[in-house]
């Protein structure tokens, strides 16, 4: 494949006017500082974001243990399930309240909810989050999954009555 290419730039460039070969160049170059620079931006909005609004209670995602668990590194492998992820969605929009048991710490913290954000800063954070573990590729929570959630609003009492269905179907770390 990568011969195709090469025989094909071989080929197609002679036939360029020289005047052209330097704008296209650049311009080219200039697509390519594009779409790199917005990838950039989107893992540091995901940073900020999980800064802003996580980073303190969970300690920058390393948590701290006997008071807010630890996400990075745990929230990848919940949310390698369709469940899990749906679950890990009803966290954020609706809080979670309760004892609960992660990476054989007890936790009872009440967590508030992040209904006020919206759709697609809730989906950068947990993707960001969910890039800190070991789950490679991570997986990716969209704007359109959060979406899907929010039109069921519960009390934080039943999003932890999901964590212990979810529990008894998959081990959660």
């Amino acid at each position: 494949m990568l011969s195709v290419h090469l025989t094909c730039l071989v080929i197609c460039v002679p036939f360029i006017d020289r005047s052209l070969r330097l704008p296209l160049l650049l311009a080219l170059l200039m697509v390519v500082a594009f779409v790199i620079s917005r990838c950039v931006a989107d893992r540091d909005l995901g940073y900020r974001n999980f800064g802003d609004n996580c980073g303190i209670c969970h300690h920058g995602g390393t948590g701290q243990a006997g008071e807010t668990p630890q996400l990075f590194g745990r929230v990848d492998l919940i949310a390698k399930t369709p469940e899990g992820k749906r679950y890990l969605i009803d966290v954020l929009l609706n809080g979670l309240n309760g004892p609960i048991t992660a990476s054989g710490q007890s936790y009872n913290y009440s967590m508030p909810s992040f209904r006020r954000l919206d759709d697609a800063t809730i989906a950068q954070i947990l993707s960001y989050a969910s890039a800190h573990g070991q789950t490679h590729p991570a997986p990716v929570f969209t704007a359109a999954e959060v979406a899907n959630a929010r039109h069921e609003s519960m009390p934080s009492w039943k999003v932890h009555d999901l964590r212990d269905k979810l529990a008894a179907t998959t081990p959660l770390p």
